[in-house]
């Protein structure tokens, strides 16, 4: 069936939403995402705590996803849940400027990442809804784009004002996370100019919330282009996540970064990404997914080794041009190559699926991460210590992106 002009009017004008909220939303977590992980080191965070306030991120991020992606998809409503989600993670924001331990702050982070959860399938979901299969590289990458643009734009501010503000840690951290939970409750208000259909079938909540989940599970083990997919990406994040805990471990004790040099890390790259956005989707949906995916995957190997070995924080800040680069080709290939590989009917729920096995894998990663980084900290001295676990990642990150050779391209079907 043709679409007429004015169903393409439609989708166009849905679409517009969807990029304002991505660059407030971007501005909220522009201003502290990059250095929350330097606030729980200030704080006194070991390697094995930066472990707990890794993992327990991304199981608590992941956690829901299948109850709420299933949700969102059996009330066949997605606007509700990205606003309640958003709104919830945003207030808790403010919280975190009045913490004293960096046992706490991995707490608030944690209950945030649970409770803000909803909105994760329902995003995705939408985009999938308002965007033709043949598009998705594109629009994918231009939502992207504008996400990019804000996070840029406040990554930038927040790290010129903290360096610039002296005092206490709560001090240096108040405008930002006050400004991240105001622009985020904004992100999410957007959002109620898109008009969903209502859905006339009468729910069966019961249903939903028990047996159903259970059989879209069973449905999405018998999708083998999907469990191959789940497979070989969670490959590949287990050994990512190992890293993770050690990176801002490396930024304030190795490198003695300033906050506007842990800025410039994270705006350089994004710059990079930006510029080579546009280009990125139109290859997505010109050449394929799999060639893009295959070369970012393997392009993030050499983050752990770059880490591992940068004499000064500089040295990282000219790497990220590279790693801002293979992001834009990761940017437009692995989101468009995950609602390829799901049913059109459920994919809040596959996305729900695909995100909690992440979450599960990266869980155990960064735990295993912290505690064998705290080890080796203790038998071979900080730098040596942390190098050896880089290297672990380094070859785990390795195998996993060979494993994406064996995905199939989906661009056609």
């Amino acid at each position: 069936m043709k679409t007429t002009e004015n169903e393409k009017t439609l989708k166009e004008a849905d679409l517009k939403p969807l990029y304002t909220r991505s660059v407030v939303n971007s501005l909220s977590g522009g201003m502290v995402n990059s250095f929350v992980g330097v606030y729980a080191v200030e704080l006194g965070a070991s390697p094995s705590q930066m472990g707990w306030f890794q993992s327990s991120t991304n199981i608590s991020n992941n956690l829901m996803q299948v109850f709420w992606g299933r949700l969102s998809d059996k009330t066949k409503r997605r606007i509700p849940f990205i606003v309640f989600g958003s709104v919830t993670l945003s207030v808790l924001w403010v919280p975190m400027i009045f913490v004293t331990n960096a046992n706490q702050l991995i707490a608030i982070l944690a209950i945030q990442a649970l409770v803000g959860s909803m909105a994760t399938p329902a995003w995705t979901a939408l985009i999938g809804d308002l965007v033709p299969a043949l598009n998705l590289g594109k629009a994918n990458a231009s939502i992207n784009f504008w996400a990019s643009i804000g996070s840029v734009i406040a990554t930038l501010a927040s790290g010129i004002l903290m360096s610039s503000i002296g005092g206490t840690l709560t001090q240096i951290f108040f405008i930002p996370l006050a400004a991240a939970a105001v622009t985020g409750i904004a992100s999410s208000l957007v959002m109620l100019k898109i008009k969903e259909r209502k859905n006339g079938e009468k729910l069966n909540l019961k249903e939903s919330l028990t047996s159903d989940i259970f059989n879209i599970m069973a449905y999405a083990r018998n999708t083998p282009c999907f469990v191959k997919y789940c497979y070989v990406v969670g490959t590949f994040e287990f050994f990512m996540s190992i890293a993770w805990p050690l990176f801002s471990i490396t930024q304030v004790k190795v490198l003695n970064a300033s906050m506007l040099q842990i800025a410039l890390l994270s705006v350089v790259q994004t710059v990079i990404t930006i510029a080579f956005q546009g280009w990125a989707g139109r290859l997505a949906d010109t050449v394929g997914r799999r060639p893009l995916i295959v070369f970012f995957r393997f392009s993030f190997v050499t983050v752990p080794l770059s880490y591992a070995f940068a004499p000064n924080v500089n040295t990282l800040i000219a790497i990220s041009i590279f790693w801002g680069f293979a992001s834009a080709l990761g940017s437009a290939s692995v989101t468009a190559y995950l609602l390829d590989v799901t049913p059109q009917e459920y994919r809040g729920s596959f996305t729900a699926i695909f995100n909690l096995t992440i979450g599960v894998v990266t869980f155990f990663g960064s735990l295993i991460g912290g505690y064998l980084s705290d080890y080796m900290v203790s038998v071979f001295g900080l730098i040596a210590g942390l190098q050896v676990v880089y290297l672990i990642s380094v070859v785990g990150r390795g195998i996993g992106a060979a494993f994406h050779l064996k995905l199939e391209e989906t661009l056609k079907r």
